[in-house]
C-alpha cells in the first residue's frame, strides 16, 4: 500500500486533468439517466396523456442528453489519455534518472537487459493499475452510486435488491487484491 501512495504523487502533479476526467465521468454518468427518464415522459405524458405538443421538445431533450453524454465521454477519454501519458512520462523519467545515479557496483551482478525489462514491465503494470484502474473504478463507482440513488429514491425495494450483490463484489475484489502480491511474485519467477 505504501508503494501505491508513493506513486500517487505523480497524479497530483496534474490536478486539473484529474478533476476534469472525474467531472466528465460524472456528467456522462448523469446523462445516462436522463435519456430513459425523458423516454418515460414522452410515453407517459406525451403519448398516453394526449399531449403531443410535448413530444418534440422532449425528443430534443433526449437527443441533447445523448449528445452531451457522448461529448463528455469523448472529452474524458482525451483528458485521461493525456493525463496517463504525462504521468507515465514523469514516472519513467524519474526512474531512468534514478538508475543513472546508481553506483557502478550495483550493475555488476545484474544484466542490463534484465534491469530494463523489469523497469518497462513495472512501469506498464503501474500504468494499468494507477491510471486505467482508477479511471474505470471511479466511473463504475459513480454509475453505481447514481443509479442506486435513483433507484432508492423512486423504488426503495428495488434499490435494496440491486445492492444485494455488492458485498459479494467487495469480498471478491478484496480477495483478489490481497492475494495479488503472491500471484505477481509467482509470475516474476
Amino acid at each position: 500500500m505504501r508503494t501505491i501512495f508513493r506513486v500517487f504523487k505523480y497524479t497530483g502533479r496534474y490536478p486539473v486533468m484529474a478533476a476534469g476526467t472525474l467531472g466528465c465521468a460524472a456528467l456522462s454518468t448523469v446523462m445516462v439517466i436522463v435519456f430513459p427518464a425523458v423516454t418515460q415522459r414522452i410515453i407517459d405524458v406525451g403519448i398516453r396523456g394526449h399531449r403531443p405538443e410535448l413530444i418534440l421538445p422532449l425528443t430534443l431533450l433526449a437527443v441533447l442528453s445523448f449528445l452531451v453524454q457522448n461529448f463528455a465521454n469523448a472529452v474524458r477519454i482525451i483528458l485521461n489519455n493525456t493525463f496517463e501519458q504525462k504521468v507515465i512520462f514523469d514516472l519513467r523519467s524519474d526512474l531512468y534518472d534514478h538508475i543513472q545515479k546508481l553506483p557502478l557496483p550495483w550493475f555488476e551482478h545484474r544484466a542490463t537487459g534484465d534491469i530494463m525489462t523489469r523497469v518497462l514491465e513495472d512501469v506498464n503494470a503501474v500504468e494499468r493499475v494507477l491510471i486505467d484502474g482508477i479511471e474505470q473504478g471511479s466511473v463504475a463507482l459513480l454509475q453505481l452510486l447514481i443509479v442506486a440513488g435513483l433507484l432508492f429514491w423512486r423504488q426503495p425495494w428495488i434499490g435494496l435488491l440491486s445492492m444485494a450483490p455488492v458485498p459479494f463484489l467487495v469480498a471478491g475484489a478484496l480477495t483478489y487484491t490481497l492475494t495479488a502480491r503472491a500471484r505477481y511474485a509467482a509470475q516474476r519467477r
